[in-house]
């Protein structure tokens, strides 16, 4: 027989909000919001920079400039490392921002895999990538299929080029871009916002579609380069919505990076297209699907991720 512990006759100790375990340090209100857009778009810029000093600062190096011209394995292998430290860096950033600003674990922004995480990332894939694919078949043709994969150097397209060149994209679209991106801002970001879905929706949507005002992605002019932004609202708005839906940061991810593979795969396989067109088409389809995702999940009570979920 057991005896339940006597409780304390002491008041327990008022505890500050701002102090208590769990509690962020940073407010939610205009300026905390402000901040926290800062510091993400900061850490991505930050990130990039640093990764692209690496070259410079091996090329000082006696040798290293016929080691790495041309389409060497070598020039592959050095974009694998600068695509991984660009990663391991927005990474470490969340960690420490969720820890000591948040105060909370970074699973609670998604960073966390189970059992249907590949399910729902090859899902935002198929819908990302099949939706760019099939807007671009269905625009009027402006000039022919390019004849043969463009490798560094001009160098002839030997199998073990293009295995290498297809890893690099692939490295390029979900190890550079999807999950770092997609960590900051539909994960980081967004969870923090997670009490007000509207307005989480809103501000990660526009952050991360202002970011690619200094993307490079054949513009010619000003003008392009805010009608390109027509591409990252598109599949921002699709990504939360899948991500509303999936409950997991890796449908994003998979939206994101198949958004690369999409525009990759018609490259090679399909007649070239107008440039601004497809932008406007493709950021407009985009749009449209995840806006009826984003509507349809938050009418069906459908909650941004947690620590819990």
């Amino acid at each position: 027989m057991t005896t339940a512990p006597l409780a304390s006759t002491s008041p327990a100790a008022p505890t500050s909000p701002a102090s208590s375990p769990g509690s962020p340090r940073l407010g939610v209100g205009p300026l905390g919001i402000a901040v926290r857009v800062v510091v993400a778009i900061g850490i991505l810029l930050s990130a990039n920079f640093i990764a692209g000093l690496l070259p410079a600062v091996l090329l000082l190096i006696p040798g290293t400039t016929e080691i790495v011209e041309g389409s060497s394995p070598w020039v592959f292998a050095l974009g694998f490392v600068l695509q991984a430290i660009v990663l391991c860096i927005v990474v470490l950033c969340v960690w420490l921002w969720m820890r000591w600003v948040e105060r909370t674990p970074i699973r609670a922004a998604g960073w966390r895999w189970g059992r249907r995480s590949i399910l729902w990332l090859l899902l935002g894939v198929a819908i990302a990538a099949g939706s760019a694919f099939a807007v671009i078949a269905l625009l009027p043709a402006t000039g022919p299929v390019l004849d043969d994969p463009q490798l560094p150097g001009g160098q002839e397209a030997t199998p073990l080029l293009i295995a290498l060149l297809i890893a690099y994209y692939l490295g390029l679209a979900f190890v550079q871009q999807g999950i770092p991106e997609e960590l900051l801002f539909r994960g980081m970001l967004l969870w923090r916002l997670r009490e007000r879905p509207v307005l989480a929706v809103i501000v990660t949507t526009l952050a991360f579609t202002v970011i690619h005002l200094v993307s490079s992605g054949g513009q010619q002019s000003v003008g392009e380069q805010v009608i390109y932004l027509a591409l990252p609202f598109g599949f921002a708005l699709l990504a939360v919505g899948l991500l509303l839906w999936t409950g997991s940061l890796w449908a994003a991810v998979g939206v994101h990076g198949g958004f690369h593979v999409g525009n990759y795969l018609a490259v090679a396989f399909l007649h070239q297209v107008e440039p601004v067109t497809s932008w406007l088409v493709i950021g407009a389809v985009q749009a449209a699907l995840g806006l009826v995702l984003v509507v349809t999940a938050l009418r069906r009570g459908k909650r941004i991720l947690d620590g819990d979920s």
